[in-house]
C-alpha cells in the first residue's frame, strides 16, 4: 500500500507538489495523470527515498520514506523515466548486478532473467553491451531490471515510454497481471488511453495539485464525457 497525506515538495519558489493526498490498495493500478512537469514525477521520487518531502508524510506499506528508507527500497521496484543504465555492460551483466544488488540468489535470478527474456523479448541483444541498445530495447531491459525482484509494491514512470505499439502491448498485460496477482503498481503517464485501459484509479495532476480522482469510469460519468482524454482536458481547463 502506498499513502500519501499533504504531501508538500518545494524547489526553492517553486511548488512541485502542492498539498496532495491519496492511498492505493493491494492488486491496485494506480494512475497519476498530467502533462510534463505536473509533479507525478517528483511524487514517485519521494516514494522512492530519491527526495526527501518539505512537508506531509509519504508511505510505503506504513513504514515512512524519510524515517525507513532502506525498508522501503526493500520493498519497492522503481523504473524512473530516464533510466540510468551501464553502458559497457551487457544486458545480461546489467540484470545479473541489479538481482545480485537486490540479495537474489542466483538460481531465482537466472529464473528471473530467463523469464523476463521470454516475457520481453530480447534474448537477440541479451548479450551486447547497453550502449548499443535503441531506446526501446534500454527500456525493455530497465524494465525488466526493475522487477526482478517481484516487489509487492512497483513504481512506473512512464512505463511505455520509447515502446512501439507491439511491445506496449505487452507490457501493459504485464502490469495488469502483476497487479492481478496481489501486487500493488503505481504509475504515472501522460497518455490518456494507457490510464484508461489500466488503472483502477487514477488521479489528474495539475500544476503539483490533484485536480479530480476516482476510477476513470467514475471520473467519465460525472463529467459526461465519452473518455479519459476529455476528463482531462475538461478537469486541466478548469484549473489553467
Amino acid at each position: 500500500m502506498l499513502e500519501v497525506k499533504n504531501l508538500v515538495k518545494t524547489f526553492g519558489d517553486v511548488r512541485a507538489v502542492d498539498n496532495i493526498s491519496f492511498s492505493t490498495g493491494q492488486g491496485e493500478i494506480f494512475g497519476m495523470l498530467g502533462s510534463n512537469g505536473a509533479g507525478k514525477t517528483t511524487t514517485m521520487k519521494i516514494f522512492a527515498c530519491l527526495l526527501r518531502p518539505t512537508g506531509g508524510t509519504a508511505l510505503v506499506n506504513n513504514l515512512d520514506v524519510t524515517k525507513s528508507p532502506l525498508e522501503v527500497k526493500r520493498i519497492i521496484g522503481y523504473l524512473p523515466e530516464m533510466p540510468s543504465l551501464f553502458e559497457k555492460l551487457t544486458g545480461k551483466e546489467f540484470m545479473a548486478m541489479m538481482g545480485t544488488l537486490r540479495g537474489m540468489e542466483n538460481e531465482s535470478l537466472e529464473r528471473r532473467v530467463d523469464q523476463y527474456t521470454k516475457v520481453l523479448e530480447f534474448d537477440d541483444f541479451l548479450d551486447l553491451e547497453i550502449g548499443t541498445y535503441s531506446k526501446g530495447m534500454r527500456q525493455r531491459i530497465a524494465f525488466a531490471a526493475s522487477v526482478l525482484h517481484e516487489p509487492p509494491i512497483l513504481i512506473l514512470d512512464e512505463p511505455t515510454s520509447g515502446l512501439d505499439p507491439r511491445y506496449a502491448k505487452i507490457v501493459k498485460g504485464w502490469i495488469k497481471d502483476y497487479a492481478a496477482s496481489g501486487k500493488t503498481v503505481l504509475m504515472s503517464t501522460h497518455v490518456t488511453e494507457i490510464a484508461d485501459d489500466l488503472c483502477h484509479q487514477v488521479a489528474v495532476i495539475h500544476k503539483g495539485k490533484i485536480v479530480g480522482m476516482d476510477a476513470p469510469e467514475n471520473l467519465k460519468k460525472e463529467l459526461g464525457v465519452a473518455n479519459l482524454e476529455d476528463v482531462f482536458v475538461t478537469l486541466v481547463e478548469g484549473r489553467t
